[in-house]
């Protein structure tokens, strides 16, 4: 008898312990989507995954739900997160969206809330968060910077200078860099209330990428512009010279290289001098002064004054001379290289009617 109360116990517990496992592991499989989220999974990393634009939230439908709105060509997942006015991200209620993707629901229309969009471009990457929005209202837009350049010091290759141009209303900047090919959210950060951001400590046989976003806010930014490099000093020559001459490729002859003089003189100016010449002796000859400023294009207005000159050569010879149809800007400019675009029109003096077309120019050089 004793015996059997044993066993009818023993079994008892057993069928308790069953039951209990079974209502845990079927637990893990509820879904939490419209659950509010852990603060820790929230944590923005900074990444190249575009952030959405045009996010609108609909005046609530019915009194209990609101349509949500954006331009879905960031990407084909989103996260939006909303709560009560004010809440801190990472404590609101996470709803993953699509592209079929258009309303919230269960809401109580007395309640002030806000809203706010990602976009998820993987399991571990997201871009920068968008609002807050609340019913009734659209994003206001922080744009992206622009014409970002990043130009070592020609007296100190352990600085840089980082500069771009904004065109909205952004007052603060990020920037992060870190060795060519790094990771975004892995290098080094810094931020600055002017459109510019001096490096200090880089290392002179390493290249660097650096990019630039705009902050809006505290939670809102624009999308990352990059990478900008900076070549390493004393890296192998990756010089480079190409150009279109009445739309047909000018290439660089393989049996003479480019021909760059840094002490030329350009109307008594110190310049610099570049020379590309083809397989059939054909010559773009340019003159660079050494004052032009990086990210400034320059154009012909006067010869007296222009802060360039070009030349195209055919042999004959016949000397092709500029008109006023030409134009520079220096992209890059370190001690040691240059890097630039630029277009003309050349003329033949003895006849006029005469053109050749130089377009999509582009150098990149050493200075030796």
């Amino acid at each position: 008898m004793l015996s059997q109360m044993k066993i009818h116990i023993l079994m008892k517990n057993t069928n308790k312990f069953i039951l209990l496992f079974f209502l845990l592991f079927a637990m893990s499989f509820i879904s939490c989507e419209n659950e509010p989220v852990d603060p820790d999974f929230l944590v923005e990393v900074p990444s190249s995954c575009d952030k959405p634009s045009l996010f609108t939230v609909s005046s609530f439908i019915n009194g209990n739900s609101v349509r949500i709105d954006w331009d879905k060509t960031s990407g084909e997942a989103w996260e939006i997160q909303y709560g009560i006015a004010g809440f801190t991200l990472g404590t609101g209620t996470s709803v993953n969206f699509t592209i079929s993707s258009n309303t919230i629901s269960g809401l109580v229309e007395g309640n002030a809330y806000e809203f706010y969009i990602r976009t998820k471009c993987s399991d571990n990457t997201y871009s920068a968060w968008v609002g807050p929005v609340a019913p009734g209202s659209i994003s206001s837009e922080c744009n992206s910077p622009t014409e970002v350049t990043a130009v070592r010091s020609q007296n100190d290759t352990s600085v840089a200078t980082v500069a771009w141009l904004f065109d909205g209303t952004e007052s603060t900047w990020q920037v992060e860099y870190g060795a060519a090919g790094f990771t975004i959210g892995t290098g080094i950060s810094l931020f600055t209330y002017s459109p510019s951001a001096t490096v200090n400590n880089l290392i002179e046989n390493v290249s660097y990428d650096f990019y630039v976003r705009s902050n809006c806010g505290s939670t809102q930014s624009s999308n990352w512009v990059g990478p900008i490099n900076i070549a390493a000093i004393g890296a192998p020559s990756t010089d480079s010279f190409s150009a279109l001459v009445n739309g047909l490729t000018f290439v660089v002859s393989s049996t003479n290289p480019l021909n760059v003089n840094p002490n030329a003189l350009h109307n008594g100016v110190s310049s610099i001098n570049i020379i590309a010449s083809d397989d059939n002796n054909n010559q773009i000859d340019i003159n660079i002064d050494n004052d032009v400023v990086v990210g400034t294009a320059y154009f012909n207005t006067d010869p007296l004054t222009d802060k360039f000159r070009f030349i195209y050569f055919e042999p004959v010879p016949i000397e092709f001379q500029t008109d006023t149809n030409g134009s520079i800007t220096i992209i890059e400019r370190t001690a040691t290289r240059i890097k630039g675009t630029f277009y003309f029109s050349a003329i033949n003096p003895s006849q006029p009617l005469e053109l050749r077309n130089i377009t999509e120019g582009s150098f990149d050089v050493a200075i030796p």
